[in-house]
C-alpha cells in the first residue's frame, strides 16, 4: 500500500510534537522522577460496515485507516494499547498491536475508573486508546476537566487526539486528522 503525502506528513509531525512537547516542559529531561508526563493518543475506531448488527466489522476503508494508525505511530514507543470490546475497535488497533508486538487489553467504556487507572499503571508512558464517537471526546474532556471536546458526528473517522498529561500541572490536547479525510470536514 502506498502512503499519501498528508499521511506522511501527520507521521512527521507526530514526531514533532514529541519534540514540541519537550521544548515546553524541559523539566522532564532534567528530572529522575518517572511520571513526569503521560501521553495518550484516544481515537475513535475507523470505518464500520452499516449491517445493522450491534457489533459490525470494519469496512476496506476502515482497514486501510488502521493500517494509516500503525504507520503513523510507527516510531511511538508505546507502554500500552486499550481497546473497548467490539470488532470495529480491536480491529481499528490490530495493525499497530502486531506492530509493537503489545497485547490489547479490553476496557469497559463505561468504566468511570477507567482513565485513572491507565494513568496510575501508565505514569510517564505511552498509551493508545480506542473507542467511540461518543466515549473518546468524553475521555478528552475528562482530562482537561472541561466539556471542549463534543461528540463525534457518525460519519466521522479521521480525529486523533494526543494528550499531554503532566503528572503535576495542566493536561494540554492536540486535536489532528489522519488517513483519508471525511467527507464535509476542512
Amino acid at each position: 500500500m502506498t502512503r499519501t503525502k498528508d499521511t506522511k506528513r501527520i507521521g512527521i509531525l507526530v514526531s514533532l510534537i514529541f519534540v514540541f512537547i519537550t521544548w515546553i516542559f524541559p523539566e522532564i529531561l532534567l528530572t529522575e522522577e518517572k511520571g513526569r508526563i503521560t501521553t495518550l493518543f484516544l481515537v475513535r475506531h475507523a470505518e464500520k460496515v452499516s449491517d445493522g448488527s450491534a457489533d459490525p466489522d470494519l469496512t476496506a476503508a476502515g482497514t486501510e485507516r488502521a493500517d494509516e494508525l500503525a504507520y503513523i505511530l510507527g516510531h511511538v514507543d508505546l507502554d500500552a494499547i486499550y481497546s473497548t470490546p467490539y470488532s470495529r475497535t480491536k480491529q481499528t488497533i490490530l495493525p499497530t498491536a502486531k506492530q509493537k508486538s503489545l497485547e490489547v487489553k479490553i476496557y469497559n467504556p463505561g468504566d468511570p475508573d477507567f482513565l485513572r487507572m491507565v494513568l496510575r499503571h501508565h505514569a510517564g508512558g505511552t498509551v493508545l486508546i480506542v473507542g467511540h464517537s461518543n466515549t473518546i471526546p468524553g475521555l478528552a474532556n475528562e482530562l482537561i476537566g472541561r466539556p471542549d471536546f463534543s461528540d463525534l458526528d457518525d460519519g466521522t473517522y479521521d480525529n486523533l487526539f494526543i494528550a499531554s498529561v503532566p503528572a503535576d500541572g495542566k493536561t494540554v490536547i492536540l486535536r489532528m486528522r489522519f488517513g483519508a479525510r471525511t467527507p464535509g470536514t476542512r
